[in-house]
């Protein structure tokens, strides 16, 4: 097992937002969190992350408890995050913010990304090279923000709502990008709305709902219980 989060219990100030959330991810697994806006996916995925501290529970990436350490020392082990706002340098231009997010974390033993890969995977970033980053559609600095984050070389990937806000063709093309990435045994929790997308990229999903998980089991069990996608998805 990669990731397994147990019964963490997250608050901003006094505001108490996730309650007992639990969730695992094995090696070579696409998981998918998914929830309606607010319901506490964006919390899970910078719990995990550790740029907001759960107050109790477990976190444990690889085997080791890392609630409460910091986001460069979580990264330095080997998981990279996509925020949800991209956050990318928009006085880069696109190869600038690819080298600039290159690492290689500890114990790492794969092919490390590079950016003639990064290329490969993304072809329309290529053309793009020494266009700033500011610049971009929003289509493009997700692919960008993604392929930055990949110049990390991580060993999981977290995305947050990867196609919040993007051009219906731009969500064919990450979901492609995506299965490719598992072909190359990435392994990946994405958190997501579009219940279309997510059940078109994930093998297992969990639904989050007012910060507490409702549903767990594999994409084709979720495809079929129409009492959780009514009660909790808006389908």
């Amino acid at each position: 097992m990669i990731l397994e989060v147990q019964e963490i219990n997250t608050f901003y100030g006094t505001s108490h937002i996730l309650f007992d959330v639990s969730l695992s991810v094995d090696g070579g697994e696409i998981v998918c969190l998914l929830g309606r806006n607010g319901a506490g996916k964006t919390t899970t995925m910078r719990s995990i992350m550790g740029l907001t501290s759960p107050q109790s529970g477990s976190v444990q990436f690889h085997g080791e408890e890392i609630r409460g350490r910091p986001p460069y020392y979580i990264a330095q082990k080997g998981m990279g995050y996509v925020p949800d706002n991209r956050l990318i340098f928009p006085d880069l231009t696109v190869r600038e913010n690819l080298e600039l997010a290159y690492k290689v974390p500890e114990n790492f033993d794969g092919e490390p990304w590079t950016v003639n890969r990064i290329y490969d995977l993304f072809p329309l970033l290529k053309g793009l090279d020494k266009n700033l980053g500011g610049y971009l559609s929003g289509g493009e600095q997700q692919m960008l923000t993604v392929g930055r984050t990949l110049m990390g070389n991580p060993d999981l990937l977290l995305l947050d709502e990867p196609v919040e806000g993007v051009a219906p063709l731009v969500v064919k093309d990450l979901r492609e990008q995506i299965l490719k990435l598992k072909e190359m045994g990435q392994t990946i929790l994405f958190s997501e709305q579009n219940v279309r997308f997510a059940t078109m990229t994930a093998e297992r999903a969990y639904v989050i709902d007012k910060g507490k998980i409702r549903y767990q089991g594999s994409i084709e069990e979720l495809s079929a219980n129409e009492e959780i996608k009514k009660e909790y998805l808006m389908i």
